[in-house]
This record gives C-alpha cells, sequence and structure tokens, in this order.
C-alpha cells in the first residue's frame, strides 16, 4: 500500500528537480545573449597592441643556454640547466600571500624520525599543516595533501610543499591538510595508508582555524583528496580503496553508505600531480624517456627526464628497490590492483563510485605512461578524467612555478596551479548541487568513455600565436569547468576579458543545469535497476 505513495512522492522529486533545471537553462541563455550582444558592440573592445615586435634586440644563438633555445622559453632553458647541475634545486621559494598556515597535533599521530629515517627533518613528527586562503569559511573545498618524496622523504612544511599548498589554497579557495605521515623505514604502504585514512576522517568534520562550522548538521564541505609523486600513489591508493569499501561494483551497488568516513561522506574529487602508480616500475616510458645528452656541431643537447638521469636499467632498479621498501615483506603489494594502481581493473574501476579527477604529467617524465594507462582504463570503465600532459617537462614541475630563480614564471606550472583551482572549484559546485537536489555522487557512468585529454605546449615562446592563440587556451581553461561562484574572479595568471568571464559564469550556470537534468535521469535509472533493494538502502542518494 505505501508503494503508490512512494511511486507519487518520486515524481513529484523529478518534477521539480527538472523545473530548476529547465530554470536555471533560461538564466544561463539570458545571461549568454547578453554577453554576446555586448560584444557586438566594436566600442567595448579592447586592441592590443602589435607595434613592440621591432624594438625587441636579435638575440644570438650562441648566447643561449643551448643551441635549440629557438624550441624552448627562456625559462624553460634556464630550469633545464639549472636542474642539470642540481636536480634537488629551484623548487618555489615563496608562499602566496593571505594565505595563513596552522599546525594541528592529533592524538596518536606521533612517530620519530631517527638515524635510519632518510628525510633531513630529524627528531619528533606528526603534526599536520593547515593552510587557509584569506576567503576560508565553513564552505570551503576541503583538500588533503599526500606529499611525495618516495615515501622516503618531505614533510608538510619543508621541500617545497609549503609553497605548493599555499598556491593551490589561494587558486582553488580550499582549505589543503598536509599530513606528516610516517616515512620509510617506520612507515609502509599499510601503515601510511592508514595514517591517511584517518586524517581524511578528522578533516571532514574538523572545526578549522577558528571556524565556527559544524559539518554534521550543517552542509558538509566538499572534501578533495590529491598528491604528487609517491604521494599521488597513495592519494590514488585511497580513492580505489574508497570506493570499494562504499560498496560499487561492476555488477551493481550492494551497500548504500560507504562506513570509511564520518557520516557517509563521498569524496567530491581527487588530483595529481606526476602520481607513481605503477610499483613494478616496468611502464615503457623509463625506456622511452630515460635522459640523454646529444652532441653535435652546435654543442650538446639534453632530452628526457631530467630528474632521473641514470641507465632505464638503472632508474628500473632503483625505483623497483624503493617500491619494494614501501610494500615491506608483501612483495604481492607491487602488483596490487589498490596498492599499485596502474594493475587496477573492472573491479575497482568499473561500476561508478569514483569522484572526477584530474592529472597533470611533465611529458618527458619516466612515469608519464604511470598516468597516462592508469587514466584511460579508468575512463573506459566509466570515470570522470581529465589529463593534461606538458609537453617537455618533468617530474612534478608544479612546484617550480617560480622559475627556477630565472626571475620569471614557468608558464607551464601556473598553467596547471590555476587549472587545479579551477578544476576543485567546479567540481565543489558539482557535489554542492548533487547534495543539495539529494542526487547520485560521483555521477554515475555506464558505458566506455575516453580521458579528456590535452597535450599543452608551451605558449609564451614567440611565433606561437601563430599556431595556437595563448588567448584560446585561456578561455579553454576558464570555460572547460563548472565555477558557480559567479562573484569569484580567475586567477591573476589566467585572466581574461570581462565577457569571457561572463560568459565562463553564465556557462558554470548552464553546466549545473545540464548535470541535474542528467542526475535526476541517472537517479531514476537506479530506481527502476534494483527495484528489490529496500528503501532504506537506495544507492547512494545523497542528503
Amino acid at each position: 500500500q505505501a508503494m503508490p505513495v512512494r511511486a507519487a512522492a518520486q515524481r513529484k522529486q523529478d518534477i521539480n528537480i527538472m523545473a530548476s533545471s529547465v530554470a536555471l537553462v533560461l538564466i544561463a541563455i539570458s545571461v549568454l545573449l547578453g554577453a554576446c550582444s555586448a560584444d557586438a558592440d566594436p566600442s567595448k573592445k579592447t586592441e592590443k597592441s602589435h607595434g613592440k615586435q621591432e624594438e625587441k634586440e636579435e638575440k644570438s644563438k650562441n648566447s643561449a643556454l643551448y643551441p635549440y633555445k629557438v624550441l624552448i622559453s627562456d625559462t624553460v632553458s634556464f630550469c633545464y640547466n639549472k636542474i642539470i647541475n642540481d636536480s634537488s634545486c629551484c623548487l618555489d621559494q615563496q608562499m602566496d600571500a593571505g594565505v595563513r598556515r596552522d599546525i594541528v597535533r592529533r592524538n596518536r599521530t606521533e612517530w620519530f624520525c631517527g638515524k635510519s629515517c632518510f628525510s633531513s627533518t630529524k627528531g619528533r613528527r606528526g603534526d599536520d599543516a593547515f593552510y587557509f586562503p584569506e576567503s576560508a569559511d565553513c564552505d570551503s573545498p576541503r583538500l588533503l595533501w599526500v606529499h611525495g618524496g618516495s615515501w622516503e622523504y618531505g614533510s608538510p612544511t619543508t621541500d617545497g610543499y609549503a609553497q605548493l599548498a599555499s598556491k593551490i589554497a589561494t587558486r582553488s579557495g580550499a582549505i589543503v591538510m598536509l599530513p606528516d605521515y610516517p616515512l620509510a623505514p617506520q612507515g609502509n604502504y599499510s601503515v601510511i595508508m592508514d595514517h591517511i585514512l584517518h586524517a581524511l576522517r578528522y578533516f571532514a568534520t574538523a572545526k578549522l582555524g577558528g571556524l565556527a562550522c559544524d559539518p554534521v548538521a550543517g552542509k558538509r564541505a566538499p572534501l578533495f583528496i590529491g598528491g604528487d609523486s609517491a604521494g599521488g600513489g597513495t592519494a590514488l591508493s585511497m580513492v580505489l580503496k574508497l570506493k570499494l569499501d562504499g560498496g560499487w561494483n561492476p555488477n551493481g551497488i550492494d551497500t548504500s553508505v560507504p562506513n570509511e568516513l564520518p557520516n557517509g561522506e563521498i569524496l567530491a574529487g581527487a588530483v595529481f600531480f606526476s602520481p607513481w602508480t605503477n610499483l613494478r616500475c616496468d611502464s615503457p616510458d623509463y625506456y622511452f624517456n630515460s635522459f640523454a645528452r646529444i652532441v653535435g656541431a652546435g654543442g650538446g643537447v639534453y632530452t628526457g627526464d631530467l630528474m632521473f638521469r641514470g641507465h632505464p636499467y638503472q632508474n628500473l632498479d632503483q625505483f623497483t628497490a624503493n617500491a619494494e621498501s614501501y610494500v615491506g615483506t608483501n612483495s604481492s603489494l607491487l602488483t596490487d590492483p589498490v596498492a599499485s594502481p596502474f594493475f587496477a581493473g573492472e573491479r575497482e574501476l568499473g561500476g561508478g563510485g569514483l569522484p572526477p579527477m584530474h592529472f597533470s604529467v611533465g611529458g618527458s617524465e619516466s612515469i608519464l605512461g604511470d598516468s597516462l594507462i592508469f587514466a584511460q582504463k579508468a575512463a573506459l570503465y566509466g570515470a570522470d578524467i581529465q589529463l593534461d600532459v606538458h609537453v617537455g617537462m618533468w617530474h612534478d614541475f608544479p612546484m617550480y612555478s617560480e622559475g627556477c630563480g630565472h626571475g620569471a614564471e614557468l608558464w607551464q606550472a601556473i598553467r596547471v596551479l590555476n587549472k587545479t583551482g579551477i578544476f576543485i572549484k567546479k567540481v565543489a559546485a558539482a557535489r554542492r548541487v548533487a547534495s543539495d537536489f539529494g542526487l547520485l555522487w560521483p555521477p554515475a557512468k555506464f558505458h566506455p568513455g575516453t580521458p579528456q585529454t590535452s597535450y599543452v605546449y608551451d605558449l609564451t615562446r614567440e611565433g606561437t600565436e601563430q599556431w595556437f592563440p595563448k588567448a584560446l587556451d585561456t578561455a579553454t581553461i576558464q570555460m572547460s569547468y563548472i565555477d558557480i561562484g559567479l562573484s569569484a574572479a580567475p586567477p591573476a595568471s589566467a585572466s581574461s576579458g570581462p565577457s569571457v568571464v561572463v560568459v565562463a559564469a553564465a556557462s558554470s550556470v548552464l553546466g549545473a543545469a545540464l548535470m541535474l537534468a542528467m542526475q535526476a535521469l541517472a537517479a531514476r535509472a537506479w530506481m527502476r535497476r534494483s527495484p528489490e533493494v529496500p528503501e532504506v538502502n537506495r544507492p547512494l542518494l545523497i542528503a
């Protein structure tokens, strides 16, 4: 007897959702029409100056750091030269202005870095670092970042991670947490994963930085995870673990509410810089991207992986030894689909449950395939994947955004930081929409797909404007993502004209509306797909 009432209520909810979607679409169309009419007025366009070309002095090839300087920018060639001489040099030195750092000591997180610890930060360890942008409030996204360093080096406040966290916080508006997880030999895969899971649980509900938030009773802030290098591999392992523990599998959802995070919290999204995902260390790029010096009449030039300059077999041996230290005595973890996500298959990737993910990777690094192969498989099984391959860039290059001391920014690194910020804003906005309307999250896709892949070339060199206008790339960044924060201006390094910002804002509303419509249909499809599932176990309809 309850079924007709429940069906009527469901039909009413569907009608309300679709009506809201239509309203948002109409609003977006009106804003877009206004922006287009404004652009139609030539008096409102600003002309660009092209009269400085003749003022540039002709540069001698002999004065270049490399004979092929004509093919790469001054900043990139400067970074090449510095990194070749010292691969540990040149990380960013400046934190973004206005970002506050708090150090927090949680219970039972302390560990000791002694003589056997490789890190230079010795003694008592385990305190977390939190980075707050000026705009931080209770609704700000929360990003837990797992730092890199081969699971043997690094900390939340050294090795460039304070600077990286501040730059991400500024551009995304997110509160960024860096946990100080135990490094080898104290830490291994199981220890580090347990530490990161407890950090996520704390981060999901903690009242941080004096903010009077109650995420349990009110709306919870969107929760993200990310990491770079080895830390990126661990962060991706955590994404897969939470997906499997949440009951998602290719044959449907077994349980409706994950229990790993408080109150059934679901990851909103994930971000990765050069993640190490293949613990067997045998991706083809270990060979094809190996470092080389080419000597000719014009002098020596360098190609391949600037960071790891050994023979391919030497790199394979060293990386494998590092991976074996990470997994401890259980060598089977080297190909375990969660510990080593490169080997993930249908069980780990299919059936929904993976949040939207963004990968940024250097086109010249030895572990390029670690991102490319995982991204292709995850998209094939229905995950929403963004993948940017920056041609000529080295491992973890976003941490060199200040230009290695050159005096000019590294454009590729700035682009990654800006796009990361936009991605987090977009996904956070979509997550809030799903929560407000009680829709399925992560968005479910049950058909094969491909990653949204971009091969990013340096657009700062002279002449590139002729074959790929820089403004086009800026517009692409602004309009590829749903940024519902209409009052938030784009980062200065990626700013564009007023009309682009208006169109981007309108596109945000339009994208959100379309997402609502698709989510309503997806949720309804799930209802029809599993009529025998009790009402209390409906799959992940988050209120």
